[in-house]
């Protein structure tokens, strides 16, 4: 399946490319001369806001692990589950922004403990790429769900934990994406996953994108999956492709793709 317009299409789980996910440092600093090279007719502005938001991207993922010391009283954990199967552990949390604003990029911290209480896993290591550290975007009054599929635990994970930091207001007008014809999917090597296309409504070109989406079966959460698309252009679209952790057969999908860029 091709992307649109010549992107690559996303793909999801454990060390398989993810669409956009790849390891930063080389890859962002290559991306960064490309963008500078080919920049075409880009206004010092414009510019500016470029290199800021690759640099806080670089930081987060690359200089240190993520760190919360005091929870943000704007956002409420909601729920929280771990997921395991032969394919990995993921750890999904549901958060819910009890602000009349929206919030972006608030960092979460997670730990994954097993039955007796003891650590097994938290998200702190450097090298981690942002969306694994932070959430994208918490809408003004609403609810969103967040997934970490790249869980590395040496034991059997039983819990986890979430405590979220305060998130800078989302100023001016946010931008709106579509996820649409959201399917089933699966494959011999990766098993079951889901495929669709996201649509970006906005004059803002969205880089590094999540897909989430969510498996319920009977109104119980059976597995979640995730997709780094590397940039889905404005008022453009682009294909993902994500492969679950869980059993999602005779599940019904839900999928979201909050922006990533404003």
């Amino acid at each position: 399946m091709g992307a649109a317009r010549g992107g690559p299409v996303g793909r999801g789980r454990g060390g398989r490319w993810r669409g956009g996910a790849w390891r930063r440092g080389g890859c962002l600093l290559l991306a960064l001369v490309l963008g500078l090279a080919l920049g075409g007719c880009e206004t010092t502005a414009q510019k500016s806001a470029r290199l800021e938001r690759a640099a806080k991207r670089t930081v987060l993922g690359d200089e240190r692990g993520v760190t919360v010391r005091k929870a943000s009283p704007e956002v409420r954990v909601v729920a929280t589950q771990i997921l395991r199967a032969g394919e990995g552990t993921a750890a999904v949390v549901t958060l819910r922004n009890l602000s009349a604003h929206a919030l972006r990029d608030a960092p979460i911290a997670i730990t994954v403990r097993d039955a007796h209480g003891g650590v097994l896993f938290k998200n702190d290591a450097p090298g981690l790429e942002a969306a694994l550290a932070s959430v994208a975007l918490l809408p003004a009054g609403g609810q969103t769900t967040w997934i970490d599929d790249q869980v590395q635990a040496s034991g059997t994970p039983a819990s986890v934990s979430a405590l979220v930091g305060a998130g800078p207001r989302a100023s001016g007008s946010i931008p709106r994406l579509r996820v649409s014809g959201v399917r089933a999917i699966s494959d011999v090597a990766s098993g079951a996953g889901a495929a669709g296309t996201v649509t970006n409504d906005s004059a803002v070109a969205q880089h590094d994108l999540v897909v989430y989406v969510l498996a319920r079966r009977g109104g119980r959460l059976v597995a979640a999956g995730r997709a780094v698309l590397p940039e889905v252009p404005a008022h453009g679209s682009s294909p993902f492709e994500l492969f679950f952790v869980g059993d999602p057969r005779g599940a019904a999908l839900e999928a979201s793709a909050p922006p990533s860029t404003f």
